[in-house]
């Protein structure tokens, strides 16, 4: 349609039938019950993706056998109790014209040790890390077990009416680490050269394809790259590929990395300063030997890279996670030529990092994932007047969504433009793409005729004068300097992003996020950089950071020109020059510029002076507590819903 035929074509392969060749890739979202069983709550966050125009999707990981469970929540397969949740859930994808795989998994040694309540099975006693406990090694007896358990699994996707299954043969899970030299070392049929490596692979696509029969499409999930010390070459890659087409498979949907480790981990799920269309090539390398279609994955950031990959003939489908968690609507908005609403993922990995630490997956800007239902955006009643005050993260969504319901809004702002501290926020290095959230929102509350009063600072009399039924505040939070300072001049980290003149050597109070942040930024600029912290050691900075942001950058801070003095006491500054105690010794070194990155404090004076003097009062974002632009978009968002 339109500018982009290719990605809104049909595509048809054996059985599967789509409407355009979209595909939502298989993310796990912690919703189900414990008990593995597909409840109405992950039923709804994939109805939603389906509704919103999905060609094909494609669900979390879905263990095969009990043995394989990595999380406490997530929809099973290994059992057939759990064939009429799927059903349920098959029904309400359908019902919408989409088509649903079923992605058949085991984790191996990822698998989860107080989940299971045993030790973890692998092809070879290799623990995941350093100070891991080992798997247990798998006999062969047990491998054939599991071989048999995908293709039960299969059969009962099958039956509750699925319209494919992909084998998960990625990502250093189960049948990745019989792949994998570094993971396997048996010294049996299913160990050793490359062709006994790939063994139960090819075994556990060929029971698949006995159970499902011979037209029922069978996809394949493959790591062309593990990105890991050690791991399979590329040779091996392109022979497996065309052993697994002999075997059965129908598509094979290439990705790359492991999730055993962080560092490993962002090849997976790549943050936003990765190269869009990350794992194309390897697609278009593997396309080349293979003639069953190919699925490409990993950061396809616009429309335009995933038409440019398809009409590359670089691959057949364009598969998206992140995207489809930001907007579930995203496909149906560019159909219909309205791809300027799309509201666009910026790849902070915030989704990620809440699945590495167990918890249900989030969203940076989408409050509503999870909540479909719960939290629909609907007409108000009794429209009101609300103002807002504070054009930052949690203001203008607060803005959106209560015009787009239907409320009169009013929007105040004291500086020239909208953004807060998004503004700072995405002025580091790496970190630019952040700035699409704000600019969204932006063309958003203009399209829903929101009065907006920039370079205008709100007080007690603005607000009286407007009358407002609903005041919302969003005035967010203020820098502090907790050191102490005698005759000296000082600049807090936001000001240095916000772009003050420095000197060319700099100090910089602080090893939070925000300090660390800063001090790149300087770096950059060609300032020498030293960094003072009561942080213990370089495992303990920027500990408020997203775990794989934070991963990589802890690999290159070791790289850097940037001293970092830690366990840093008894701070002053005079005069140029700060003084400390490190290690029970005093010292003290003389800056150019020296900056506080010592954290905020609410700034809530003007609600404060309100109190009892508006029908209604809500405080959203850090006026309330310094805290993450994620908090600040979902309170936003959540203050509206309530109005």
């Amino acid at each position: 349609m339109g500018n982009y035929p290719l990605l809104f074509s049909a595509f048809r392969q054996g059985g599967l039938n789509l409407r355009n060749r979209t595909v939502m890739a298989a993310m796990n979202n912690n919703f189900s019950t414990e008990q593995g069983t597909a409840n109405d709550r992950v039923i709804s966050f994939i109805e939603e993706r389906a509704k919103g125009g999905a060609g094909l999707i494609i669900s979390e990981a879905c263990p095969v056998s009990e043995s394989g469970r990595h999380r406490v929540r997530s929809i099973c397969a290994f059992d057939d109790r759990f064939i009429p949740g799927l059903k349920k859930l098959a029904e309400a994808v359908h019902s919408h014209q989409s088509c649903l795989a079923l992605q058949l998994h085991h984790a191996g040694r990822l698998a989860n040790e107080a989940i299971l309540g045993f030790r973890p099975l692998a092809p070879s006693p290799i623990p995941r890390g350093p100070g891991q406990p080992p798997p247990k090694e798998m006999t062969v007896d047990e491998i054939q077990e599991v071989i048999r358990d995908f293709g039960r699994a299969a059969r009962r996707a099958k039956q509750s009416g699925f319209d494919a299954v992909e084998i998960h043969g990625a990502h250093g899970y189960l049948i990745h680490q019989f792949m994998s030299p570094r993971t396997n070392q048996r010294k049996d049929a299913y160990g050793g050269n490359p062709e006994k490596r790939i063994r139960f692979a090819l075994e556990v696509t060929r029971q698949v394809r006995q159970e499902v029969g011979p037209d029922y499409p069978v996809l394949f999930r493959l790591s062309a790259k593990e990105f890991a010390e050690g791991g399979y070459e590329w040779e091996e890659v392109l022979d497996w590929a065309v052993e697994l087409e002999k075997a059965g498979i129908s598509i094979l949907d290439v990705s790359g990395g492991t999730n055993e480790a962080l560092l490993t981990a962002v090849h997976v799920i790549q943050p936003m300063f990765f190269p869009p269309a990350y794992h194309a090539p390897w697609a278009a390398a593997l396309k080349k030997v293979v003639k069953v279609p190919v699925i490409a994955v990993g950061r396809m950031d616009s429309l335009e890279i995933m038409e440019r990959t398809l009409q590359a003939g670089q691959a057949d489908l364009i598969a998206s996670g992140r995207q489809f968690l930001t907007d579930p609507h995203w496909v149906i908005k560019a159909a219909q030529g309205e791809e300027d609403r799309i509201r666009p993922c910026v790849y902070c990995n915030q989704c990620v990092w809440s699945l590495f630490q167990q918890r249900d997956i989030t969203c940076l800007q989408n409050a509503s994932l999870g909540w479909e239902k719960e939290r629909q955006i609907l007409q108000s009643e009794k429209p009101k007047k609300v103002l807002v005050i504070g054009g930052g993260p949690a203001g203008l969504e607060a803005a959106r969504v209560a015009a787009k319901r239907g409320h009169r809004v009013s929007l105040y702002e004291k500086n020239p433009h909208f953004g807060g501290q998004m503004v700072l926020a995405s002025t580091p290095p790496r970190k630019k793409l952040l700035w699409r959230s704000i600019e969204w929102r932006i063309q958003e509350i203009k399209r829903e005729e929101v009065e907006i009063h920039l370079e205008t600072e709100a007080t007690v009399e603005t607000v009286l004068e407007k009358k407002p039924d609903v005041l919302i505040l969003a005035t967010g939070a203020k820098p502090i300097i907790r050191t102490p300072c005698h005759d000296a001049e000082v600049l807090t980290a936001w000001e240095v992003l916000a772009g003050k003149k420095v000197g060319k050597r700099a100090v910089i109070l602080g090893g939070g996020m925000v300090g660390i942040e800063t001090a790149e930024f300087l770096l950059e600029k060609g300032c020498e950089v030293t960094v003072l912290t009561s942080r213990e050691g370089m495992d303990r900075l920027a500990t408020d950071m997203e775990g794989t942001t934070r991963a990589l950058l802890l690999e290159r801070l070791p790289k850097l020109k940037i001293q970092i003095r830690f366990s840093v006491q008894g701070l002053t500054i005079s005069r140029g020059r700060v003084r400390f105690t490190a290690g029970g010794q005093e010292g003290w070194l003389d800056a150019d510029t020296i900056v506080i990155a010592q954290g905020s404090a609410p700034n809530r004076s003007l609600g404060d002076a309100l109190k009892d003097q508006v029908p209604q009062i809500l405080f959203i974002g850090d006026c309330v507590e310094p805290r993450s632009a994620r908090e600040a978009f979902h309170e936003g968002f959540l203050a509206a819903l309530e109005i």
